[in-house]
């Protein structure tokens, strides 16, 4: 193996620390007598009652910390759920903004409801959902129906030929629940269409940016306001009463009365306009839309403009923002319609068959990353516009990955929904799945099938192993339950167990299924047994080579997602496998073999076998864990010539796993440091990415700033020496994906790592910045900003950055950079002054980057998690209401409690949390981040020394470490 040479990252100025020599890293690998490469005999066993001990597949289907409610929650858990005797049938909708409302004072708005409905059973009383917090009820009625053009799922429904008043008693809200509840004088008939109407008035919200908001930006000298919706998950209730719940369905007619100059997008296209004379407001009219759930309703009221394209097929497209972007909707133009079109070839179901218009619109303030809303997506600046000259690779993939997760929700979420938000990964899974696999087929040089597994899977798995991780199928009725929902697993784990059926299945069985699965429940909400059964007449037994059919598998896993157990025994898992006599196979991914229930696997080896590897290109949902022999046969393999085969993203896998063991206790570090080895010679993108996602950890444990945080840096140095010289600077292929990715990553952790010569380029690069106001290579830019602040001992040099983020406010990539690194700097008092601004009225941050803020600093350096906690410790309930993102104080206190690494920080957060004026919410999450503090320092009080022996060279792995017994997992005998 070629011998690393450290000048080539300049690390011999720094203070060096040894490395054990070979005898020493031998020692600690308990490895048979006799373990110089053989043949592996022709008989290999994965027993299965050995793997929940083992831990050799892991696949709980889980969830990471639930978010609290931001208001009390003292309700019973049923009592948040609306009676399932009503049935929406349609909402006529008028809702009228005054011209005060796009001034920076004006929040009030009007509005009518006629809901068209059902009922099921005999009751004395309607319930729907209405925030109080927000709608003001003027009057209510109540009717039969004279006419109606609605659908009724129900039968025998029938209308009497003039429409005869409904009694009301009396009204009222639970302030908790949102539940409106209309009592009334007799009892509604089953099998009459009722009308129920509302006038009211409401609120924009101002506190966040959700129901109906107000955005505002600037224009010239001018600022202009906006109003938009954000619905999604239980937010419409803001907005209107309504029967606020996915499975209740209906169509919507909606009509907005704004100012004259300003244009109303909707779900639809616009069938009417008139003013009036006198007022000078326009009544805008939407055309009706398809049954849909009510959190997919969505409106903008604006100036902005818009560029429309070529028709895909027979759907008008186009691309609305602000006026000043419009020579950046380029790329959104470009690729939408390619990516609607593979969407519409995959499922076998045009778009246009369901609605006939699809507007993309950047919003300036907006909460998500994008939101589905059918036939109106909306999105933040970054998601949706791109700058060829100014804007990163990376954020071009950005912009086509997010485009493609909500286009593919207008078929998995939109058209199909899931019955419930603890089911929501049949809508979020899917879009995450799609959002790789269409993108891929729109732009295969990118290897976003491969980009797949170190971003999502295995950002999945990680969440699993959390101590406090919930199941993904766990019950969810209050706002705060269902908010949990949307989160690592029902997106990452969701899209990558479908992978995973698409991987055994083959692509095109999987697709039949889900074509099969659209038609079959289009319109109407599903639960997963739905898709299994859709899926399970797609199925080929041949190629599968499944032991049961389809349903009987995922029965196995869905008891395993609902109870959450560490037993292994009831799970089907595919396996498949490649070995050093049989490399070629290193592709396939369809099952070699199932592992049953309560049954013990034997597959037959080819003669000439030495290793074995796992899990073809991580295509199945698990870890695999191997004994001691098997773990030194594969160390051997990797450090030959092109690894013995074995590919990059089984490289990946193994990487990660190892990482992952460790942390585990299933193996030592210095086992795995060992055979991590291969890492000299490795230059894939593929196999560092989890590489410096696991290193990462341990910085962040052990503390960068620390002693030991510093072995560790030059240890990562000397180990990436190939790699860095992979990808130079001097050598741009900005067409090669791949390549630029892996050379922003590779030289950003150089620099990190406080490599010489990386920081002496950035340094270079941005004092050439400010002499000459050219900015550094787009994708360059974050790196240079952030690490020419962090190294800097000017503080007019974070001025000048603060100056360029004010200045590029027509280009939001270019903000978002900018606010990312400003938190890079060392100085305190440049810190809190920068979080001051975050909390400031007029300070130019807007109130969606207001996070962003304060994590750039926790994460920037050991100075900022000090300085922000500190901050948030004196202006909690400033930054509660001027953040204005969902659960913003809650998300502040856990991220910064995972980077404590002393005891003073966690006593500093112990009196924070003892403090008898914290909202009951916060203190909650108070606690629980107390928990991982203290977690922290009883993983650094374990590991310290053996981490500390290791890298500096000195004396023998403790005993902690050579405590693990692995279990024999790969039953075999050599010869």
């Amino acid at each position: 193996m070629p011998k690393f040479r450290a000048g080539d990252l300049d690390v011999t100025d720094a203070p060096r620390s040894g490395r054990p020599d070979d005898d020493q890293i031998k020692a600690l690998i308990e490895t048979d007598p006799h373990s110089t490469p053989r043949d592996i005999a022709e008989t290999f066993i994965i027993p299965q009652r050995e793997m929940a001990l083992a831990h050799f597949i892991v696949l709980a289907l889980i969830i990471g910390p639930t978010l609290p409610l931001p208001r009390s929650s003292k309700a019973r858990v049923e009592d948040y759920r609306l009676p399932t005797w009503y049935e929406p049938l349609a909402y006529r909708i008028q809702l009228s903004f005054p011209p005060e409302a796009f001034t920076p004072t004006g929040y009030q708005f009007s509005g009518s409801i006629t809901v068209t409905f059902t009922v099921s059973s005999p009751v004395n009383y309607i319930s729907l959902h209405s925030q109080h917090d927000f709608v003001s009820i003027t009057s209510l009625g109540v009717s039969t129906a004279a006419t109606t053009n609605a659908t009724s799922s129900s039968t025998n429904v029938t209308s009497p030929a003039a429409s005869t008043n409904v009694a009301i008693s009396g009204f009222s809200t639970n302030n908790i629940t949102d539940i409106l509840t209309i009592t009334l004088g007799s009892n509604l008939t089953v099998g009459v269409t009722y009308l129920l109407t509302v006038e009211y008035s409401s609120l924009l919200s101002t506190n966040d940016m959700y129901g109906i908001y107000k955005s505002s930006y600037a224009e010239g000298n001018a600022t202009k306001y906006l109003v938009t919706s954000q619905f999604a998950a239980t937010f419409a209730r803001r907005a209107f009463p309504c029967f606020d719940e996915p499975p209740l369905k209906a169509t919507f007619d909606l009509s907005v009365t704004a100012p004259s100059g300003l244009t109303v997008l909707s779900n639809t296209e616009q069938i009417n306009s008139s003013t009036n004379a006198v007022t000078g407001l326009k009544t805008s009219t939407f055309n009706t839309t398809p049954r849909m759930s009510t959190y997919l309703l969505a409106l903008v009221v604006s100036e902005l403009t818009c560029t429309t394209r070529v028709s895909v097929g027979t759907t008008p497209y186009q691309v609305c923002s602000r006026n000043e972007t419009e020579d950046i909707r380029g790329t959104a133009l470009e690729y939408g319609p390619k990516l609607l079109a593979s969407l519409n070839n995959f499922t076998n179901y045009d778009y246009n068959q369901s609605i006939n218009i699809l507007d993309q619109v950047a919003i300036p303030d907006f909460a998500a990353g994008a939101m589905e809303n059918w036939g109106l997506v909306t999105y933040r600046e970054t998601a949706l516009l791109w700058n060829q000259e100014e804007s990163s690779n990376r954020y071009l993939q950005r912009v086509v990955t997010v485009i493609a997760h909500e286009l593919s929700h207008q078929w998995f979420g939109n058209l199909v929904t899931a019955k419930w938000w603890s089911e929501i990964f049949l809508n979020e899974g899917f879009a995450t799945y799609f959002e790789y696999h269409t993108a891929h087929e729109v732009v295969s040089s990118w290897q976003l099938d491969k980009q797949f597994v170190i971003e999502q899977l295995h950002t999945a798995l990680s969440a699993d192993a959390a101590e406090n991780a919930q199941s993904l199928l766990m019950a969810c009725s209050t706002p705060a339950e269902i908010i949990s929902r949307f989160g690592t697993i029902s997106y990452n784990k969701g899209g990558s167990i479908l992978r995973m059926v698409e991987h055994f299945m083959q692509l095109d069985n999987f697709r039949s299924g889900l074509q099969n699965y659209l038609l079959t429940h289009e319109y109407n909400n599903t639960e997963p047994e739905d898709l299994w059964l859709a899926l399970n007449a797609s199925v080929d037994r041949s190629v599968s080579k499944l032991p049961a059919d389809l349903l009987t598998v995922m029965d196995s896993w869905r008891r395993f997602l609902l109870s959450n157990t560490d037993s292994a025994s009831e799970w089907y898992v595919p396996i498949s496998y490649t070995t050093s006599a049989k490399i070629s196979k290193i592709n396939a991914t369809t099952p070699d073999v199932w592992l049953v229930p309560d049954q013990d696997v034997s597959v037959t080896l080819p003669p000439g076998t030495s290793w074995i590897i796992l899990n073809n290109q991580q295509s199945a949902y698990y870890r695999v864990n191997y004994d001691n022999v098997l773990w030194s046969r594969i160390r051997t393999a990797l450090l030959r010539e092109n690894f013995d085969g074995i590919s990059e993203l089984n490289r990946a896998q193994i990487v990660d796993d190892l990482f992952q063991l460790a942390r585990a206790d299933h193996l030592t570090y210095w086992h795995i440091f060992d055979l991590m080895r291969f890492l000299y010679n490795d230059v894939s993108y593929y196999t560092w990415y989890p590489a410096f996602s696991g290193y990462n950890f341990l910085l962040r444990r052990v503390g960068e700033g620390s002693e030991l945080g510093s072995l560790i840096s030059i240890k990562i140095l000397e180990l990436m020496g190939t790699l860095y010289r992979s990808v130079p600077l001097t050598e741009l292929r900005e067409d090669d994906q791949i390549y630029t990715l892996n050379q922003v990553m590779t030289h950003t952790w150089a620099c990190r790592l406080g490599a010489p010569s990386c920081i002496n380029e950035v340094r270079e690069q941005f004092t050439e910045y400010r002499s000459t106001g050219i900015r550094p290579n787009r994708n360059f830019r974050a790196m240079v900003y952030c690490y020419g602040l962090k190294y800097s001992d000017d503080s007019t040099d974070w001025d000048f950055l603060w100056a360029a983020y004010v200045n590029a406010s027509d280009l939001a990539t270019e903000q978002v950079t900018i606010l990312a690194s400003l938190g890079c700097t060392t100085d305190a008092a440049l810190l809190r002054g920068y979080l001051t601004k975050s909390i400031t009225d007029g300070s130019g941050i807007r109130p969606q980057d207001g996070l962003q803020v304060f994590v750039s600093v926790y994460t920037g350096s050991s100075v900022g998690i000090d300085v922000a906690f500190e901050f948030l410790v004196e202006n909690y309930e400033t930054i509660a209401a001027k953040y204005q993102s969902m659960n913003s104080l809650e998300t502040l206190i856990t991220g910064i409690a995972q980077s404590f690494t002393t005891q003073v920080q966690v006593d500093r957060l112990r009196n924070f949390t003892d403090k008898d004026d914290l909202p009951e919410s916060l203190r909650v999450s108070a606690n629980a981040a107390l928990e991982t503090a203290e977690s922290n320092l009883r993983w650094l009080e374990k590991y310290e020394y053996d981490l500390t022996a290791y890298y500096s060279g000195v004396g023998r792995v403790g005993s902690s470490l050579f405590a693990i017994v692995l279990a024999v997992i790969c039953v075999y005998v050599t010869k």
